[in-house]
């Protein structure tokens, strides 16, 4: 499609506060990207430049759930607007072609009007992918995840078995307002009850790879992520904030995990099996189903395949090196210094987010699963043990934080 033509005219997708339009433009842009789920820093950059370049006067302030705007135009009163957002789910594509128009209108390809059009268009774009096929992607990615994790054939199937039931649920729970937010707690239950259950069937499968596998794509990598970045650029208020309702989501997770034990109690018998992991050539279609299944999840273009299956082997082979000869929290910490300066690189060069790279990729390395461990031991008593998990997994997240801020000190990112 010509970047340049002028699509049919359609109405603004939010009714705009401001019947100034390139101000209404500023607003509807920073709530389309906030949606997607963009740091407060790169918000306030974008929105910062595209008012400059409209020839406002002012400053934007934001946070995880809106922005204040104290905008300005000559001939007019200057006024400040809050706009409060209700981030939903992720969508790489929509924050790729959000970004794209930004940089259309600041080298003046777009004048505002059509800007507007397009962009109440890109808001009211369904989601890319079906939901059946979202459904399926959560078993894609489970099923590689039980391999990654060190399971064998059972597990891999069981764990793709659990991760369809989970993807199942969490459409159900998407499509009931309030009922969204439990999504984490129902899929912590569904995998360990789950696994439970199905283990009766293959009574040698690990119980502890079938629900972290499960629950893996439930993990709050885009949360933790742009908060990580936030707290690194010295954001401290929307950083802090951001990591606290990640926290409450890893809450929800271990508390559903605990749940789900104690309902399954009766068929977790016998001394829990050690897995036999299957051949070292396995991992190469496990990280390509994993990238496929995250692509799928988080609503990337599948034109982007390979690329996010090399972040994916670059982020799994780096982090496996590192932790091999250094430690685990330095190979994370290495494995995040490679990703995040090759998705800079990626960014700089292609003119489009490195979210788009990065959110599948990382995900291989996120100390989610050792986060939601150390929650359930300490519900279940083990106060020493989760405690210990719960340390190793700040420390993972920090060498995380470090790494990704150390790549954007060598590698610069993307800028507007």
């Amino acid at each position: 499609m010509d970047p340049l033509a002028v699509p049919p005219a359609s109405p603004p997708a939010y009714p705009g506060p401001s019947s100034i339009p390139e101000v209404a433009l500023v607003l509807e842009m920073g709530r389309t990207l906030q949606e997607c789920g963009v740091s407060a820093p790169t918000l306030e950059v974008a929105l910062g430049r595209l008012a400059q370049h409209l020839d406002l006067e002012g400053a934007i302030y934001a946070t995880p759930t809106g922005f204040l705007a104290s905008l300005r135009k000559e001939g007019h009163h200057g006024k400040t607007y809050l706009i409060r957002v209700e981030t939903g789910q992720s969508s790489l594509e929509k924050l790729a072609d959000a970004e794209g128009l930004v940089d259309l209108v600041l080298q003046d390809r777009l004048d505002v009007a059509t800007a507007r059009t397009r962009l109440a268009q890109l808001a009211a774009r369904p989601p890319r992918y079906p939901a059946w096929l979202h459904v399926l992607a959560y078993g894609m990615a489970s099923m590689g995840m039980a391999d990654i994790f060190g399971g064998g054939w059972r597990e891999v199937v069981l764990g793709a078995l659990i991760g369809l039931l989970v993807g199942a649920a969490a459409q159900l729970a998407n499509a009931r307002p309030g009922l969204d937010r439990l999504t984490p707690l129902l899929g912590g239950v569904i995998s360990s009850l789950g696994g439970a259950l199905l283990g009766r069937f293959l009574p040698s499968a690990s119980h502890p790879i079938l629900v972290l596998s499960g629950i893996i794509v439930l993990v709050p990598g885009l949360g933790l992520l742009v908060s990580m970045q936030e707290l690194g650029t010295g954001n401290l208020v929307a950083g802090t904030s951001r990591l606290a309702g990640t926290f409450l989501v890893f809450l929800l997770l271990a508390f559903g995990v605990g749940l789900g034990q104690h309902l399954g109690g009766a068929w977790l018998v016998g001394v829990p099996s050690i897995a036999i992991p299957l051949p070292f050539w396995t991992l190469a279609p496990a990280l390509a189903l994993v990238a496929l299944g995250f692509l799928v999840v988080f609503q990337g273009r599948l034109e982007d395949f390979a690329w996010t299956l090399g972040a994916c082997v670059l982020a799994w082979g780096a982090a496996r090196l590192g932790s091999e000869f250094l430690g685990s929290e330095a190979g994370a910490g290495i494995a995040a210094l490679a990703l995040g300066a090759a998705c800079n690189q990626y960014a700089r060069r292609t003119r489009r987010p490195g979210a788009v790279l990065l959110l599948p990729s990382i995900m291989l390395i996120l100390p989610g699963s050792v986060g939601v461990r150390g929650i359930t031991m300490m519900m279940h008593g083990q106060t020493l043990e989760g405690l210990d998990a719960g340390i190793r997994a700040l420390s993972v997240t920090v060498a995380l934080m470090l790494g990704l801020f150390l790549a954007n000190a060598l590698v610069s990112r993307r800028s507007f």
